[in-house]
């Protein structure tokens, strides 16, 4: 990521990135797609309802199936039986003469007398409902009805307003509908393996029982570590130290048991995504440029820029076709803070052109603007699949603290820093291109990953910036091979983001 990245460490472990599922309201469940809650439901009103089991029947094609609310100013309300987080509503009055409707208003609240509410459309621009004025255009009645859209709110109720039409007094309504938000990003999640995994043989046994805790954590996408491009894995030195040439090439010894990791995870887990990650060097791998490492030691490619990264897109190509993976993970980290990210995005272009089309394609980033400003986000989704952002080892106790610089110190400031840049992150990247924030892990190196950085903080801050419109699709903890053992950690993702609100 940045600042001591564990990945110039191969010999350490590598990640997890999950997606998972949530809460529904006030009700523990598994994830779930949209629900109208409203169907089926009885309507109560302030005024006397006929037909008024027509509201929520789900009948929306037949202007004349309707349920008559009165004249003048008049609601009619829905009781959910439970609280449920709700992003839509959905209203057809009557419509087969496209008339319009006067003083709609629509607001959600969590309890029946509605004296605490939200207020999510009103076209009464004179307050003569008294529920506010409001800014919203009066619209003319058709068979696609009115669809209403918004930041998720928590409501059992909701109460719709009219005041007649500009054809007649009298208040009509042949479907009303209420949807729950989609919680089913919260099962489609991502995990990153050891490399050792893949280096060493492994029990049946073994492989097993980390796929059944990977299902645990809801993961769809299993990110197998492949190695690292030009370092001896047995080592962890680069090759020129050993008298071999920086030129995109990898260590075999990666692969010992990558064949037999793919074959028991597809035996064990059929719909699994089964995704190859390489690791490299931002300077030599990306810019092709000479890399002074921490321990002052120069490394210089021995190819050109345009010859390397011909390398890492043929070996990558070579990853999917010989055992079978259904794409590749770079995780070549960001560019330094105010590099250009061309190189990068020409990496990939090639990366693409060799796996193909129809092969997932993703990349890690840093979170923070300093390192990827919007404007390439916004690029480099255009050309991938999915960016994982690696929320960890965000800690600066020296620095000052975020937004001042892209650090933290303490609980309050990281979930302040991963809301943020959850929601600038989600309205930077094209809706093409899935977005997860990858939260941190149980990690034995502790000189920027501090104890606050964990799957409760970092769960409740994706969950806020969900609330306040971000798009995602899943979360993740980072560490998967001590994470998925710590009963703490576990409990953490599995409450917090599982089954934590959306």
């Amino acid at each position: 990521m940045k600042k001591g990245s564990f990945r110039s460490i191969l010999i350490t472990t590598i990640a997890v990135a999950l997606f998972a599922t949530g809460l529904i309201g006030d009700q523990r469940a598994s994830a779930a797609a949209a629900q109208n809650v409203a169907a089926g439901k009885t309507a109560t009103s302030n005024a006397t309802l006929v037909n008024a089991s027509l509201l929520t029947d789900g009948v929306s094609n037949n202007s004349n199936s309707f349920t008559e609310a009165g004249t003048g100013k008049k609601y009619i309300q829905i009781d959910f039986g439970a609280s449920y987080y709700l992003n839509k509503v959905l209203l057809w009055h009557y419509y087969a003469d496209g008339r319009t409707y006067k003083d709609v208003v629509v607001k959600l609240s969590e309890n029946a007398a509605f004296s605490s509410s939200t207020t999510v459309f009103n076209n009464d621009a004179d307050n003569s409902s008294s529920q506010g004025a409001g800014t919203d255009a009066e619209y003319a009645e058709s068979a696609a009805g009115k669809t209403i859209t918004f930041n998720p709110v928590k409501a059992r109720y909701l109460r719709i307003y009219s005041n007649g039409s500009y054809t007649n007094a009298y208040n009509h309504y042949v479907e009303a509908q209420a949807w729950t938000v989609d919680n089913s990003y919260r099962e489609n999640n991502v995990t990153f393996t050891n490399p050792e995994w893949v280096m060493s043989p492994q029990t049946n046994t073994f492989i097993q029982d980390v796929i059944t805790k990977m299902n645990t954590f809801k993961i769809n996408y299993q990110m197998i570590d492949a190695g690292f491009f030009d370092r001896d894995n047995t080592t962890g030195q680069y090759d020129d130290v050993n008298g071999q040439p920086i030129d995109g090439s990898m260590s075999w010894y990666s692969y010992d048991e990558l064949e037999n990791w793919v074959n028991k995870s597809r035996q064990y887990a059929p719909d699994m995504k089964l995704i190859g990650v390489v690791n490299g060097n931002k300077s030599l791998h990306v810019q092709a440029v000479p890399y002074t490492d921490k321990n002052n030691v120069l490394h210089t490619p021995a190819v050109s820029k345009a010859t390397m990264h011909d390398n890492i897109a043929a070996h990558c190509a070579f990853l999917v076709n010989y055992y079978g993976l259904d794409g590749i993970n770079l995780d070549f980290e960001p560019v330094s803070p105010g590099t250009a990210s061309t190189d990068y995005r020409q990496l990939i272009t090639k990366v693409r052109t060799a796996i193909g089309a129809n092969k997932h394609l993703s990349i890690d980033g840093n979170p923070f603007s300093d390192y990827m400003p919007d404007n390439e986000i916004a690029q480099f989704g255009a050309l991938l699949d999915m960016i994982v952002m690696m929320d960890y080892d965000t800690a600066d106790l020296s620095a000052p603290a975020y937004p001042a610089n892209p650090s933290t110190t303490n609980a309050t400031n990281y979930k302040l820093a991963i809301k943020e840049n959850t929601i600038r992150i989600s309205n930077a990247l094209p809706a093409t291109c899935a977005f997860i924030p990858l939260g941190p892990g149980i990690y034995t190196l502790t000189d920027y990953h501090k104890s606050y950085e964990n799957a409760q903080n970092h769960s409740v801050a994706v969950n806020d910036a969900i609330l306040a419109g971000a798009r995602v699709a899943g979360s993740g903890v980072w560490w998967f091979n001590e994470s998925m053992n710590n009963a703490t950690e576990t409990q953490q993702f599995t409450d917090y983001w599982i089954n934590g609100t959306p």
